[in-house]
């Protein structure tokens, strides 16, 4: 991604950002805690397995508009550091039971064992829900390192529901191109899911899921690995 891109993209997340906090009033701010025993992402941990404690705040209007960001600290055996920053932007609209969104996300990560990909890069994504299900589409135009255009899909839904329990699932999709070195086009597939069980107990809401990936870029394997959370929103 060229400097005048990446600083198009910086632009375009600040402005959405302004754009929601300056919208009138009626709009809604939030924000969460969250501990949780490693941090994951499309399947993998980003938090070397470590514990993690993380903040994060968002921003609602009744336009559509909605922003955030979130701090992720992971604590280890010797000095705590920060894990994870993310800050996303976007516009959301209603139409009929349908929600459709436009939005763009900067992700930061500590660490990462591929080096062909970036510890912090853009998405663009656009998405759309029904009900509790949900979808969306991501492109990247700097997480490989090359320059060259990355995609990811998603799709996360509720799969059993009993009183105060939870089940929920989430399929993942990456498309990445072929090595330079390869001498070929065209797009490599891979794969990531997970099954959280969820359930409110008082303030907390807890979490205990599974993840996975064939495609680790942050950790040393992407078998499958158990995770629990506890989070309060405020």
């Amino acid at each position: 991604m060229s400097r005048r891109a990446r600083r198009g993209a910086e632009a375009g997340l600040i402005l959405i950002g302004v754009l929601a906090f300056a919208a009138p009033a009626r709009a809604q701010l939030a924000g969460s805690l969250t501990a949780s025993s490693s941090e994951m992402f499309r399947g993998e941990s980003i938090s070397s397995g470590d514990p993690v404690v993380a903040a994060g705040i968002s921003f609602d209007t009744q336009i559509g508009f909605f922003a955030g960001a979130s701090a992720s600290l992971a604590l280890n055996t010797d000095v705590p550091r920060v894990s994870a920053l993310v800050q996303y932007a976007g516009f959301a609209t209603k139409r009929g039971a349908v929600t459709l969104e436009l939005g763009l996300i900067h992700r930061s990560y500590a660490r990462i064992v591929d080096a062909d990909y970036r510890r912090g890069f853009f998405e663009g994504f656009a998405g759309a829900g029904v009900g509790a299900v949900r979808a969306r589409v991501y492109v990247s135009p700097d997480y490989l390192r090359d320059g060259r255009a990355s995609y990811y899909a998603e799709v996360n839904a509720p799969l059993l529901r009993h009183d105060k329990w939870r089940l929920e699932g989430h399929a993942g999709l990456s498309l990445i191109p072929y090595d330079l070195a390869a001498g070929r086009g065209g797009l490599r597939r891979y794969r990531d899911w997970r099954l959280t069980l969820t359930r409110p107990v008082g303030p907390l809401f807890l979490s205990l899921g599974v993840n996975g990936t064939n495609y680790p870029v942050y950790s040393e394997t992407g078998r499958g690995r158990v995770f629990g959370s506890a989070a309060w929103a405020f």
